[in-house]
């Protein structure tokens, strides 16, 4: 009978690695560049790992490669795979300097200048060359990480249900809600939640390919009471949700941070706090499993970490 390393030394290892890209870019000539190899090559990987597997492991259709059901069920295994073979490699040697990963994080995008905008910024001077790509949140985090397509999301609730992920709860937040700096609320001395339902609001969309019903922390809390607000624009740039209401009685609600966005010049005021129980909102950095021993990314969750506290020191 053979070893387990006698059988593994007749595979190439490196055809996982292509695996994986195949299996992220869907595509043989997106994968051959990623991997900075020919078409050809990269088509002749694909030739060998469908004799190793003896399965198809992608069919063609007009928008490009699919998986078959071999394949989904080696995707399932293969991050975690290599991800172990990465923390193998690097865990004595991991220099930030030296790094040239690309990492993916999804932030809830009322809060991704004031957080991921002084992330990058502190990336680029520990390790110039690394990439960061940041993705707004998702209703439910975890498809995202569960399926690779980020390393860390910072949510707004703890989502985690299996050991296969790790939640940190890491701060606090609350919703405030914003108008004109001529809003005509301003002129009461009391406003309550009421008064402020009297007038419409924007609010801000998240991926359309999200599921489920997404309710703003603040909705929860109206939905319990019996209310409920008048939203009169969805939209997933904050730019555009703060241009339209310029000039407008229209409202918006934000974390509490926003205040603190240029993007709210002066033309805007704070309208109403909800800074008490119940409305107070956990932040939750989430991650999946096979990253917890990677060297890489534990350095880069003590950065996020230090560039949440740096947002959050002046409140």
């Amino acid at each position: 009978m053979k070893t387990l390393e006698q059988a593994l030394s007749r595979i190439d290892l490196n055809l996982l690695v292509s695996l994986s890209v195949l299996i992220k870019e869907k595509n043989v000539s997106r994968a051959a560049e990623k991997l900075f190899l020919s078409q050809p090559a990269m088509s002749r990987i694909l030739g060998r790992l469908r004799d190793l597997f003896d399965d198809p492991l992608f069919y063609r259709e007009s928008n490009g490669l699919q998986p078959t059901a071999k394949t989904l069920e080696l995707e399932s295994q293969l991050d975690e795979i290599l991800f172990s073979i990465d923390s193998l490699i690097n865990s004595s040697t991991f220099s930030a300097e030296l790094c040239e990963k690309a990492f993916r994080i999804s932030t809830p995008p009322l809060m991704s200048k004031l957080l991921t905008a002084p992330l990058a910024k502190a990336i680029y001077d520990a390790a110039p060359k690394v990439t960061l790509e940041e993705y707004p949140s998702a209703i439910d985090p975890i498809l995202l990480l569960k399926e690779g397509h980020v390393d860390f999301s910072i949510h707004i609730k703890d989502t985690v249900v299996s050991d296969e992920y790790h939640s940190e709860k890491i701060r606090q937040t609350y919703p405030v809600i914003y108008g004109s700096a001529d809003h005509p609320l301003l002129q009461k001395k009391h406003i309550t939640i009421d008064d402020c339902l009297e007038y419409a609001f924007v609010d801000l969309s998240l991926d359309i390919r999200s599921t489920g019903e997404y309710l703003n922390p603040l909705d929860v809390e109206l939905r319990k009471q019996g209310k409920c607000r008048n939203v009169a624009l969805k939209s997933g740039q904050l730019a555009t949700l703060i241009e339209s209401i310029k000039g407008t009685d229209r409202l918006i609600i934000g974390g509490h941070l926003l205040e603190k966005d240029s993007i709210l010049d002066s033309s805007f005021k704070v309208i109403k706090t909800f800074d008490s129980k119940p409305y107070t909102v956990d932040l939750y950095l989430i991650e999946h499993r096979r990253t917890l021993t990677s060297s890489p990314h534990r350095w880069l969750k003590l950065m996020i970490s230090e560039s949440i506290k740096k947002g959050f020191q002046d409140e």
